[in-house]
Formats: C-alpha cells, sequence, structure tokens
C-alpha cells in the first residue's frame, strides 16, 4: 500500500538568497558560510544550490557542500584523520555534490522533511590542486560561487495537549499532529492513548487512491482497520511517517491502546505526537509527568579514605551530595487532577532519581576560554564527590555564536591520592549526552558495557589500576547549542567481581572548558608553556566572516586533519629544510651585483642591492612552514622584499639612462615614492610591477632622444656595450615568463630560487660601465709658473697664426673625455 504523507501546510516566503565565493580546501579557513532560521513546525524545508563561474574558459569543478543543524558541520575534506579522542558525531548532518556552470538553468534541490527548527549552517568549498602561482593581471584567474536560496513549508494550526490531564481528541485526516510541553525539572513522563472511536465508515481520499477499499466497523472488509494505524513520537520537531532513529514509534496498538514511557526526556521543549488512522476517529490522550527534585548541598573539610586523611584546600571545598537528603517523587495523577486524593502518589520511577549538578560559566577574557565549575554556597571548584551508592549528573549551556566556533573540552581525573588507598580497583564511568540526561543514569555500567549503556559514544573510563589510567578527556569541536548533561557511575572490582567500594567516596575533578582550535594540556613531564594549539605542525587561526566567529587550524609541512595530527601525506624534513635553504641562500647571487656596482663607484646601486638581498633573505625565512625564523612581523618583511626587489632595477635604469648627475637624487626619489605607494596599495598587482618599470625605461630612452636630438644625429652605442646588454635582457625575459607562466604552488621552491639567481645575474649584465671623471693633480708654486709661461707662449703662437684656433670636441658620450685638437 502506497501511503501519501498529506498535511495541512502553510507556504512561507523564501529567504534572502545568498552567494560567496567558493576556495580550494586548505582548511576550514577556505570555506564558505551560509546560515539559515527554520521555524518551528516545518514540514519540508528546501534547500536550493547553483553554483557559478566567471568564464565558460573555465574547468568545471565539483563543489562540496554540508548541510548541519545548530553549528558548523566538521567534516574531513581531504580524507584526513581525526584525533582519537575527538567526537565527530554531529544530531542531524547531510552532504552533496554539485557542478560548477558558467550560466546554470537549474539548481540542485535538497529537500529537508520535518528538520529541526532553529539554526542551519551549509559549508561549501572546492576541492584543492595544484594551482598556478599567477600575478594579479596576468591572464584570466577563474572564480567560483555558490548561490542558495531556502524555502519552507509550515503545519499550521498543531493543537497543544495540556499535560498532567486527559484530552478528548479526533482526527479528522490521514495525518494528525499534536504537541505537549515538558517543563525543565522532568526526569519522566508517560503517555497514553485509549478510547478510540469510529465516526465514519469510510476511508480517507488518499487511502481510496492508494488501491485499498476496505471499509471499517463491521461492514464487508477484507480485513480490519485499526482505529489507529500507527503513532510517532519525536522532541523538537515534527514526526515523520518512517522510522529514523530520531524518534519514537508505536506500532503495538493492542485494541487501539497505548502506554509509552520516556524516561530522561527532552526538558523545556515541546513533544510532538503524529497519529495515523484511516478514517476519521476520536481518542483519549493522556500525559502524566514526573520531576526529580533534589537538594544539591553538602560541604566537607574533612575527607577520608580508608583512614587517610588530606586537607588540600581545593579538595576539602569538593562538592558532595548530602546523603541523609531523600529524593522525592512528585506524580500527578489523572485522579488529583479531578481533585480525587491518592494516597498511593510515589510511583516508583523506571529509572532512579539522582542528583544533577549545574555548572557555572566563568568568562574569560580570550574567545572561547571559558569553564565550568561547581559551584557551592560560597566557592567554585572543579572537585567532586562521587560515591558508587548513587549516580550523580551535572549540566552546561553551550551557547548559539558565542561558543560554536570552538572546542569543547571535557576531561575528568582521579585523585592521585586513591592510587594506594585501598586493595580495591575503583572504576568511574561518564557519559556525555546533549539535551537530555544520559542513560547510564538508567543502567548500570560496567567496563563491559559502557559502550552501550552509553549510546552516544561520548564515554569517558577512568580507574584507580595504574597512574596512566587517571585521566580521560574527549574533544567535540564546534560544539552545538543546548545544555549539555554529564553522567558519572561509580564501580568497585575485586578481581573480577564488583563490590561495595572501601572508600567512602572518592574525588574526582572536571575539566569542562570551551577552547580555540585542539588545545591539549601537556604531559606530566613538560611544562605549561609547551601548550600548543593544533600541535607543532599546526597554527590556529581566529576567523571572521561576517557574523560567523570560528576557530580552525591551519596545517603546516603536508600535515593534515581537524588537529594537523595526520601525518600520511607530511613533507619530509629534509625536502622542508632545502626548501628554507633555497630560497633564503639564491639571494647570495646578488654579491656579484653588489661587488661590480662598488668597483664601478655606484654606491646608491650597491647598497640597494644589498637590501634587497638581506630583505629577501629574511621574508623568505619567515615564509617557511617549519623551518623558518621572523626577525619582525610578517607584513613588514614582505614590504620590505617587494620594496626593495622593484627598486633595485629602477636604480639600475636610473644607471642605464646616464642623466645628468644633477637629476640622479630626484629620479631616485621619484622611483621610491611610486614604489612605495604601489607595494603598500596592492604588492601582488600588477600595476605595481608594470608602471614603476614602464616609467623606468622612459627615462633612458627619453635621455637618449634628447642627445640624438641634440646631436643631429642618431647615437649608436658601441657594440661591445649591446653584447654585454643583451645576455642581461635575455636573463630578465627568463625571469619573467619563469615567474609568470611556470611557478605553481608545488614547485615554487624551485622555481622561486631559480627566479632570485636570474634576476641577480641580469643585474651584472644591465649594470653600465663606470663613469670616468677628470682627475685634479695638486700644483705646486714652479708647475704654476712653468704651465704660466707654456700658456702665455701658446698664445703668441696662436696670434701668429689665425687657422691655429683652439676647437674643442666630445669624443666619447660614455667616457666624457674632454680634449684639445688642434686643426
Amino acid at each position: 500500500m502506497v501511503v501519501l504523507h498529506v498535511v495541512p501546510v502553510t507556504s512561507i516566503l523564501p529567504q534572502v538568497s545568498q552567494e560567496g565565493l567558493l576556495r580550494p580546501y586548505r582548511s576550514y579557513a577556505d570555506v564558505t558560510l551560509f546560515h539559515y532560521y527554520v521555524p518551528n513546525e516545518v514540514s519540508r524545508a528546501t534547500f536550493e544550490f547553483a553554483a557559478f563561474m566567471d568564464s565558460r574558459n573555465c574547468p568545471v569543478r565539483d563543489v562540496y557542500i554540508y548541510l548541519q543543524h545548530g553549528s558548523y558541520p566538521v567534516m574531513a575534506p581531504d580524507n584526513a584523520t581525526f584525533p582519537e579522542n575527538l567526537y565527530t558525531g554531529r544530531t542531524s548532518m547531510f552532504n552533496l555534490v554539485l557542478r560548477s556552470s558558467y550560466q546554470p538553468h537549474d539548481a540542485t534541490v535538497f529537500p529537508v522533511y520535518n528538520p529541526l527548527p532553529g539554526s542551519w549552517f551549509a559549508a561549501a568549498y572546492l576541492p584543492d590542486w595544484d594551482q598556478h602561482v599567477q600575478q594579479e593581471g596576468i591572464g584570466h584567474k577563474c572564480q567560483y560561487s555558490l548561490g542558495s536560496v531556502a524555502l519552507w513549508s509550515q503545519v499550521s494550526n498543531v493543537e497543544t495537549i495540556p499535560v498532567k490531564t486527559t484530552t478528548r481528541l479526533s482526527s479528522l485526516e490521514h495525518f494528525t499532529y499534536f504537541k505537549f510541553y515538558i517543563p525543565a525539572g522532568i526526569w519522566e513522563f508517560k503517555l497514553e492513548i485509549n478510547g478510540c472511536h469510529f465516526h465514519s465508515s469510510h476511508r480517507f481520499p488518499e487511502m481510496e487512491t492508494s488501491g485499498n477499499t476496505t471499509g471499517s466497523g463491521g461492514g464487508n472488509q477484507h480485513s480490519p482497520i485499526p482505529c489507529i494505524r500507527n503513532v510517532f513520537l519525536r522532541p523538537r520537531a515534527l514526526p515523520r511517517f518512517k522510522s529514523d532513529g530520531t524518534m519514537t514509534t508505536i506500532t503495538d496498538l493492542s485494541d487501539s491502546e497505548l502506554s509509552h514511557t520516556e524516561r530522561l526526556p527532552f526538558t523545556d521543549s515541546y513533544y510532538y505526537i503524529l497519529v495515523v488512522a484511516e478514517t476519521k476517529v476520536s481518542y483519549n490522550i493522556s500525559v502524566f509527568v514526573k520531576d526529580c527534585p533534589v537538594q544539591i548541598l553538602g560541604r566537607s573539610f574533612i575527607q577520608q579514605f580508608a583512614g587517610i586523611h588530606t586537607a588540600a584546600n581545593l579538595k576539602d571545598q569538593a562538592v558532595r551530595i548530602n546523603m541523609t537528603t531523600t529524593v522525592t517523587t512528585k506524580v500527578v495523577s489523572k485522579e488529583q487532577q479531578h481533585g480525587i486524593d491518592d494516597d498511593d502518589d510515589s510511583t516508583p520511577f523506571s529509572c532512579d532519581c539522582v542528583p544533577m549538578f549545574r555548572l557555572t560559566r566563568i568568562k574569560h577574557a580570550q574567545d572561547f576560554s571559558d569553564t565550568f565549575l561547581l559551584e557551592g554556597r560560597e566557592w567554585f571548584t572543579t572537585w567532586l564527590a562521587v560515591t558508587d551508592t548513587m549516580a550523580v549528573g551535572a549540566a552546561w549551556e553551550i551557547l548559539p555564536y558565542v561558543d560554536i566556533g570552538g572546542t569543547l573540552n571535557v576531561g575528568i581525573h582521579l585523585d592521585a591520592l586513591l592510587l594506594n588507598a585501598t586493595t580495591q580497583v575503583l572504576h568511574v564511568f561518564a557519559c556525555i549526552r546533549k539535551s537530555r540526561p544520559p542513560e547510564p543514569l538508567c543502567c548500570a555500567a560496567t567496563p563491559g558495557n559502557i559502550s552501550t549503556c552509553c549510546q552516544t559514544g561520548l564515554d569517558l573510563h577512568v580507574s584507580s589500576k595504574n597512574k596512566s589510567l587517571f585521566g580521560d578527556t574527549i574533544l567535540i569541536p564546534y560544539p552545538e547549542p543546548d545544555t549539555w548533561y554529564i553522567s558519572f557511575t561509580t564501580v568497585c572490582f575485586s578481581g573480577e567481581n564488583v563490590v561495595p567500594c572501601a572508600v567512602e567516596e572518592a574525588l574526582l575533578s572536571l575539566d569542562i572548558r570551551t577552547q580555540p582550535c585542539v588545545l591539549t594540556k601537556p604531559t606530566t613531564s613538560q611544562s605549561e608553556s609547551s601548550i600548543m594549539p593544533c600541535g607543532p605542525y599546526g597554527v590556529c587561526q581566529e576567523i571572521h566572516k561576517g557574523q560567523f566567529f570560528y576557530t580552525a587550524c591551519r596545517c603546516i609541512g603536508g600535515y593534515r586533519g581537524w588537529a594537523c595530527t595526520d601525518d600520511s601525506q607530511a613533507t619530509p624534513e629534509f625536502i622542508l629544510l632545502s626548501a628554507t635553504l633555497l630560497l633564503t641562500l639564491s639571494n647570495l647571487f646578488f654579491i656579484p651585483a653588489i661587488f661590480l656596482a662598488l668597483k664601478r663607484r655606484m654606491f646608491t646601486q650597491g647598497l640597494i642591492y644589498s637590501v634587497t638581498m638581506i630583505s629577501s633573505t629574511l621574508y623568505h625565512a619567515c615564509d617557511q612552514d617549519i623551518y623558518g625564523y621572523c626577525l619582525t612581523r610578517y607584513a613588514v618583511l614582505q614590504f620590505c622584499d617587494f620594496f626593495c626587489s622593484i627598486l633595485a632595477f629602477w636604480v639600475t635604469l636610473i644607471a642605464l639612462a646616464k642623466s645628468p648627475p644633477k637629476y640622479d637624487s630626484s629620479l631616485y626619489m621619484l622611483g621610491a615614492v611610486v614604489i612605495a605607494i604601489g607595494v603598500e596599495y596592492n604588492r601582488t598587482g600588477l600595476m605595481v610591477f608594470v608602471f614603476p618599470f614602464a616609467l623606468g625605461i622612459s627615462i633612458p630612452i627619453s635621455v637618449w632622444s634628447y642627445r640624438s636630438i641634440k646631436n643631429r644625429s642618431i647615437i649608436v652605442p658601441p657594440l661591445s656595450n649591446v653584447l654585454l646588454f643583451l645576455p642581461g635582457v635575455v636573463l630578465g625575459a627568463a625571469g619573467l615568463v619563469l615567474f609568470a607562466f611556470v611557478e605553481t604552488e608545488d614547485n615554487y621552491r624551485y622555481t622561486h630560487s631559480a627566479w632570485h639567481v636570474i634576476i641577480a645575474l641580469s643585474l651584472v649584465y644591465l649594470l653600465p660601465k663606470q663613469q670616468k671623471r677628470y682627475n685634479f693633480e695638486p700644483i705646486s708654486a714652479e708647475n704654476e709658473a712653468n704651465s704660466t709661461a707654456a700658456e702665455l707662449s701658446a698664445v703668441n703662437n696662436d696670434n701668429q697664426t689665425t687657422s691655429a684656433s683652439p676647437v674643442f670636441f666630445i669624443t666619447s658620450d660614455l667616457d666624457h673625455l674632454v680634449q684639445e685638437q688642434s686643426r
């Protein structure tokens, strides 16, 4: 029989469309996040996605999307492994893959039926590939983006059932929804449905169209029709007409009557009921609740372990359960609701009521660094006294937006005095659960059944068997906002037998806190200063993206994973070291250019080349993953490297121009100002290179043109100068081709080192020859007299021969020699 799920719905306008750029995934900082808010009682949430690319010539790429309720999705896009103590379970998460398109006409529609209300997050990314290192403006760099729209279909007029009473209700459709509210403090409730009666002998139209034409009651029918076909129960969201593990399915309806007890329910929440009937019926629904009032008191300053006294300040302030406090159960029956007293109002719980402590949040200045402590009457402490006679629990709040971007750290540690306190082996089992108290409060946890008893997989175990078992920790990345619970069950063993504990109570230290990234406490052999977020091969980043704020590890050295612990593709140490040495020591090829500039007495060029070599070395030493050192801030070193590299070519072009010396200083300052502004504006853009080079080349061309016009003939440089100049041009062009078209992220260490070598050697050939000047020698009195006499004699000779007038020529524009030629 095919059954159609038809319920009255109200169409909701879609949320505002969202769009974001997609990036290749290297860390969680590269994902594109979308946020949606799903209202209550939605029967279908439709998420539409479309992936765009900005050119039809771009390669088509897969786009991966993870959709999760409550918090940011936790995934491993690069198939990296998670740390052993990292919990990755999610309440409701889906993933899908779509392909990019230049002008997509159809969107990928992903429906989620009966979703949980509240915040939903979508994380999208592109798979990583070996990208070409391309300067901005050289060619087209493909960009990919993702657009998203969400729409809701909401069920209208869901009737509310009052608790602690019996209500007569009717089903006038195939599917009927009801809801009832469970307040805080309720330990269990009981749902009863009975007194079902038919109000029609005809099936609903959707049942008739499915091919089943049987009637109801005592009419002609092939099989009897139950008054109620199915009942589904689900907390916080509408049930689905299909069992999926998130709700309770009640199919064992004897004469259309049922009685279901829900222990440790979701509190401060609505429970939704879906009644499936094949014709019009009416029935009684009753909901009875039991709360668990427990006094959380107790303070003792002396603690005994088999006669051993301890008086440590923190341990003396441990929170203890007052064992003289009686745990009472309040049951409200339907007779009491109608004013009928019932002496037997203490119906036992199906699960024993236990004390539940509320932890207090201690706010710290750093983001994602709050701690949760037990609160006594006048103090805060991390120590809790546990006993084998009663389980105990604790609860704390994880807030939306404030806490979900970090990692929830939950750790427990036994008091070291238990190691030799008794011959018994004491075990403490802890189970963590979101939204409701853990199941181990209702079952006897042992080493053999802790995994089945704690159904969430969030279990901790400490033991006094040896010191290595005294502590246990679990990490929950991007925890979902809600009330979180932890339960503690204590068991003692003598051999293989469970026995009463010899110690009256055991002290247990709770370490419950939020932290950025994955931050673990140091071992006993390490100091507090050795704490490293993301380990030695990762850097913890704080990412702000609009309203989103979270932390994530950026792995280095080829390490991968949520905490940079996956070394399956780690780069060998010698390759990392060789990359650092190549990128730094390749700058030593600037030494020939520096030496040649100083030899030719071009001190400005020699200074700039020296600073370029030093700044490039320091920048690339800071830019390395592991074998690196930063003398100052990375941004400062990067600015110096780009600025000095471009300035080195500028001063070389000024030297080639051979302009009058009185203009050189102005030209140097012009280049420094223009280059500094360009580098600060966009140091990776194309114009920061093109504009200074174009302006610099125009200077020697302008000087050459001016001299040719003044000389009334084209000045042709000597062939020897051209032969020296040509290799510099070829090397410079080869470096530009290598930089613009060959360099990729994988071969960067090799191609960029070769770029250093080629550019440094090109300066050797581009640097012009030394400019010769007059050599002025000191003139003595005797030499001055002889010189004067000689000049007078020459003047007399000139007066005698008018055709021998002195004529001066500049014979070389390179050497600037002034010679006297007599005609």
